[in-house]
């Protein structure tokens, strides 16, 4: 165990409490650093500390420092804690997530690599609205390439810095040319439409500096010192552009826990942490053990369920704390049964003095938070869900936003075919296809067609439309560039000239009003928003809002029970904590069943789960559960089970209320869960069904056909038909009972 020192001050500094292995991090500066910190155990404390004695100590500039945070609001809370602690103004300190500071470089060097610096960020809404553009424009039906499945190949190939020609000159297979074909044509919208992703913000950062050795050094030499937080949720082009901001001088910090890596999904990369003292020789390791959030009881069942894993460092955590608390696992009849006694639960904790808003419960996927929510809503009881649809993604919201980034740039096609005709002025789908036809042929976006041409190509009633939309952005650009162009003040404007103010207005209905309120909101918002940031424009809002993550959006409140995904409840913490649905086919999902990694990363989220809980923490089963339409028998998680019964308390409500006969399972070919079942499973795609024969999206291989991908199923039981499209690029309707297809 390590040797825990008074707690003292850093450089002089009002006083941090660190211990010694904290201390000897923060203080060493000999090359590369990397800090391994298990959950709880300071790491936001020791990053601050490194960073406030970086200042104070070294005299660095705050502009001389590049820092990397998980979230904009954990940066926003690191800075000004570093600065009541160095009393230096730290404006200038780069910090940030990767996204919002490679925006930040690509809205000074964009034209280098062929982009505006106005250029637009899209959403996750406008991905998918893009890309069935693309699918439509290279004429491939959606049923057979799902649009969000294509985005999770384009996000895969752009996380690894894979450009299009690359994909191409690799593709074998119809499938894998047609997905290449389709990635090829996605960048090429978005160049054209000068926008970018998510995903681009990095990696045409990463081109950026590849291709202009002289952009690059620049920014070598601008900082001294690269910090990353969180860096076991790093992915290739995260890596490759930490690389590139280092170069061969070695002042790097990163901080992060391989038992928490869990993003793999999202192109994260475990390696990169287990194996930075490679990518960076002359490493300093440091492990922080020491956990100051959870009781003792937790930690030892959080470590008895990571220590399955194979490809770890070697830690585990420990606490001075005395409070001992217990683990309880806990097996219900059915989903609705473990619903109902969490919410006793939560009412119990209530009424001995446990605020709601230090309650969570967490769960697997975004679907199992019904049961929950009808409970809580029964008992009278609040709550708020973290990752549910936000403000910013309402309808009214959102056409507020596009002609605000229309604004900032007239290329965004996109928008402009949001708002053209909101509200109606004539501009229908003919008239869409009008204009497209014109881009087309002039090679200009929407807005610049109607704002240049007379647009006689169009019916009368269209070119009156016209006239308004031309009218409208008229007079927006012009008092954009006026002093008193301020954000909410080009958003007043904007919602009196365009109509939708009366639009609503005139609904009066109760939907109407309640968006109209939402529109207040956001209007409140901008203006509060523009008072804090004098001097900031409308394209800093836009940025701000879009790259904003769940965690950003949330707050916690004290009289509301937090609902929420494992993943979401990454980096928070709470006093008690429910973690329910420990089931084999949910945790760990039935998608990760054969491979070993993904495994791994199952169990890393349990981890993750377990260790959100300060003092209390329950987790449960249930032996029924309703999946797609069905109820199914469930099995205890195998993590569960693997688990030392000695580390904790075990519960069967079961026998308290018996169980009910089993329903009867349905045949293994007929039960599959339907497209929009899938979609209620987002972030992950997880079909976690334990009669799950085949699905859409399925790679299988037949004997005489090859391999091939189902791409709808039809018909069920023995009369179940699947629609394959192989690799020959040939479609092929079979019979499920006589196929004999094995797994890809």
């Amino acid at each position: 165990m390590i040797d825990v020192q008074p707690a003292r001050p850093v450089g002089g500094l009002e006083s941090i409490p660190l211990n010694q292995v904290q201390i000897d991090a923060v203080h060493y500066e000999d090359g590369p650093q990397l800090v391994f910190a298990g959950a709880g155990t300071g790491k936001t404390r020791v990053l601050t500390a490194k960073i406030a004695f970086l200042i104070e100590r070294k005299g660095l500039m705050p502009n001389r420092i590049f820092a990397a945070t998980f979230t904009n609001k954990a940066a926003r809370e690191m800075q000004e804690r570093i600065e009541r602690l160095t009393g230096v103004p730290c404006k200038g300190l780069w910090i940030g997530t990767f996204h919002s500071m490679c925006a930040r470089i690509l809205r000074r060097e964009a034209p280098s690599i062929g982009y505006d610096r106005s250029f637009t960020i899209y959403d996750r809404d406008d991905q998918i609205a893009l890309m069935k553009k693309v699918l439509e424009a290279c004429q491939i039906d959606e049923r057979s390439m799902e649009p969000r499945q294509m985005l999770q190949a384009v996000s895969r190939f752009k996380n690894a810095c894979t450009p299009p020609a690359q994909i191409t000159a690799k593709a074998v297979s119809f499938y894998d040319r047609e997905v290449a074909r389709v990635y090829e044509t996605y960048c090429a919208m978005l160049a054209r439409l000068q926008a970018m992703d998510f995903d681009d913000l990095i990696t045409n950062t990463v081109y950026l500096f590849k291709r202009n050795p002289d952009i690059v050094r620049r920014y070598q030499n601008s900082f001294d010192h690269v910090l990353v937080d969180e860096y076991q949720d790093t992915n290739t082009s995260q890596f490759f552009l930490v690389k590139s901001l280092v170069g061969d001088r070695g002042c790097i910090f990163v901080v992060g826990d391989d038992d928490q890596s869990i993003y793999g999904w999202r192109g994260a990369n475990v390696e990169n942490i287990l194996t930075f003292d490679k990518a960076f020789p002359g490493t300093r390791v440091f492990k922080l053990e020491q956990n100051y959030r959870s009781t003792q009881s937790i930690l030892e069942f959080a470590h008895a369920a990571i220590a399955e894993n194979t490809n770890r460092a070697d830690k585990k955590l420990w606490t001075s704390s005395t409070n001992k608390g217990e683990v309880v696992v806990t097996r219900y009849r059915n989903d609705q049964h473990e619903a109902e006694s969490v919410c006793a639960g939560i009412t119990r904790l209530k009424t001995s003095g446990v605020k709601a808003g230090d309650i969570c419960v967490l769960f697997r996927t975004n679907a199992q938070s019904r049961s929950f929510e009808d409970a809580l809503m029964r008992a009278r009881i609040p709550y708020v869900i973290v990752g549910a649809t936000s403000f910013y993604e309402r309808k009214e919201v959102k056409d507020c936003l596009a002609y605000l980034r229309l604004l900032v740039n007239p290329m965004d096609d996109m928008s402009f075919s949001r708002i053209m005709n909101v509200p109606a002025r004539g501009l229908g789908d003919k008239a869409y296809e009008l204009l497209a036809g014109k881009v087309r042929e002039a090679g200009r976006s929407m807005l610049q067609i109607i704002t240049t041409c007379d647009c006689a190509f169009m019916g009368a009633r269209a070119q009156n439309g016209v006239g308004e939309l031309r009218t409208i952005f008229s007079l927006l650009s012009e008092l954009k560039e006026q002093p008193e162009g301020t954000p909410d003040a080009l958003l007043g404007h904007l919602l009196e000239i365009s109509g939708y103010l009366k639009m609503l207005e005139a609904e009066h209905t109760e939907e109407s009003q309640a968006r109209l309120e939402n529109i207040d909101e956001l209007l409140n918002t901008l203006t509060r928003w523009s008072e804090q940031n004098q001097g900031r424009t409308l394209e800093d809002f836009l940025q701000e809002i879009t790259l904003a993550t769940d965690v950003d959006k949330w707050e916690q409140k004290g009289e509301a029970v937090n609902l929420m995904t494992l993943h979401c409840a990454k980096g928070l913490e709470f006093r008690a904590v429910f973690l329910v649905g420990l089931e084999d086919g949910l945790l760990p999902s039935r998608l990760n069943f054969e491979d070993p990694a993904k495994i791994e990363e199952e169990r890393r989220l349990l981890y993750v789960g377990v260790t959100r809980a300060r003092e209390t923490l329950e987790c449960s089963y249930a032996m029924q559960r309703m999946r797609f339409g069905s109820v199914l028998a469930m099995e205890p998680s195998r993590f569960v089970e693997a688990i030392p019964p000695q580390t904790y308390r075990y519960v069967d409500m079961c026998r308290i209320a018996p169980l009910p006969p089993p329903a009867p399972r349905a045949s293994a070919v007929q039960s599959f869960p339907s497209r929009q079942a899938a979609a209620r499973e987002q972030p992950v795609d997880d079909f976690s069904q334990d009669t799950v024969s085949f699905r859409i999206g399925q790679h299988v291989v037949h004997a005489t056909h090859g391999q091939g991908r189902i791409v709808n199923l039809s018909g069920f039981g023995d009369e179940l038909r699947l629609t394959i499209l192989f690799n020959d690029g040939v479609r092929r309707k079979l019979m499920a009972t006589f196929a004999d297809l094995t797994s890809a």
